[in-house]
């Protein structure tokens, strides 16, 4: 009688090795992160596995830029030609419906190359980028991998969407979003990301219509992920606006932009992107830019008057120049925002305090004083209780 032989588990491939700690070129670490990502996976079931991305962003201003566009891009291609088990799927409703896994990822400047403590008060030195795989099969995290990139080979200047967009604010779907981005490998997805899934695939949708020209289709798909769960958020509202602009439709658009400041005022703070002349608290002259300032202003003076709110009126610079200057300057434009506002609303007068914080909170920090860096040339509104006696 034949003796059987011992059954042998297949041997599972080698994994990918981590990505090195030192600062490599833009595409050697996106390669190195993806690969890592994709063949460490801590995945129970078999492939072939469905992949959606869920576009990539900027850890400090929770939006995306040329280079997180551009790692959300390289990152399917390297999905494409080196991991068959892997099919990437555009992220949509309907590729939702299979419970894909989900890739999610961003970046931020560091100290130093293969450090993990961010980059706050000056240039960075590297940026770290990092990415996971979420998988909506097992609300579980699979996979996280870091990699480290040349300060040189980043491109912060926001894409078209946020560029265009007026407000900006801490929104709670962009901190949902990073929770993911944090986890390990075995922690559960963070549940508030999860619920706004389906809104942010709408989003991610109507804002690939908006740039391409498609007003009218993007109008729609913004109106469909407000009306989502979650979908509530400051990119829709957002949207909502640039799109009636473009559509030549002014009062809608200002009805969407006095909603953007309620929304604001609701969560204690919002910051309205007015562009000045460099070193003056003059806006800038193109009326493509600034022709709609003086609604913005009627909106923000109206909605807080009707609100019976005070108001901090706080102006930041860029980390150019020099501090004090900066600080001067920054208190200026912040009074000129306030005397426009009074001039809208007397009865603000006694509600508005003004503060100027110069460079000291950037959110880019590349000192460029260009459009990758306009966030931090911003005016911030934050309500308060009013003090009375």
């Amino acid at each position: 009688m034949a003796r059987r032989r011992p059954h042998r588990r297949a041997a599972r491939p080698p994994q990918a090795p981590k990505p090195p700690k030192e600062a490599q070129p833009l595409d050697a670490a996106v390669l190195s992160l993806a690969d890592a990502v994709l063949a460490r996976a801590e995945i129970s079931r078999p492939g072939p596995h469905e992949l959606v991305i869920d576009p990539l962003i900027d850890r400090a201003s929770g939006t995306e830029t040329a280079t997180t566009r551009a790692m959300s891009r390289r990152i399917a291609s390297v999905v494409r030609e080196r991991h068959p088990s892997y099919r990437v799927q555009p992220f949509t409703l309907a590729s939702l419906e299979s419970k894909p896994l989900v890739l999610l990822g961003a970046i931020t400047g560091v100290v130093e190359a293969g450090s993990l403590t961010n980059s706050t008060d000056k240039a960075p030195a590297a940026y770290r980028i990092w990415a996971v795989l979420a998988d909506l099969s097992t609300g579980k995290v699979v996979a996280h991998e870091t990699a480290w990139v040349r300060p040189d080979e980043v491109d912060t200047t926001p894409t078209a969407f946020n560029r265009d967009s007026p407000t900006w604010l801490d929104d709670p779907a962009a901190a949902a979003y990073l929770r993911v981005c944090a986890g390990n490998p075995g922690d559960a997805i963070d549940a508030a990301w999860l619920d706004g899934l389906k809104a942010e695939a709408l989003i991610t949708q109507a804002t690939t219509a908006y740039e391409a020209g498609r007003y009218a289709q993007a109008k729609t798909l913004y109106a469909n992920a407000k009306a989502a769960p979650k979908g509530a958020q400051l990119r829709t509202l957002n949207g909502q606006y640039l799109t009636a602009s473009a559509l030549g439709q002014p009062q809608e658009a200002e009805r969407a932009f006095g909603q953007l400041v309620d929304y604001g005022l609701e969560r204690k703070r919002l910051a309205v992107k007015f562009l000045f002349r460099p070193g003056v608290i003059e806006f800038w002259p193109d009326p493509a830019i600034s022709g709609p300032y003086d609604m913005w202003l009627r909106q923000i003076a109206s909605r807080t008057s009707a609100d019976d709110a005070c108001l901090d009126v706080s102006g930041h610079a860029s980390t150019t120049g020099a501090a004090s200057w900066n600080d001067r300057l920054s208190l200026m434009r912040a009074q000129a925002i306030r005397t426009r506002l009074v001039g809208e609303q007397p009865g603000l007068g006694a509600r508005l305090k003004t503060e100027g914080f110069g460079a000291s909170r950037p959110l880019v920090g590349t000192g460029r004083d260009d459009a990758t860096d306009a966030l931090d040339r911003r005016v911030e509104f934050e309500p308060r209780e009013c003090r009375t006696g």
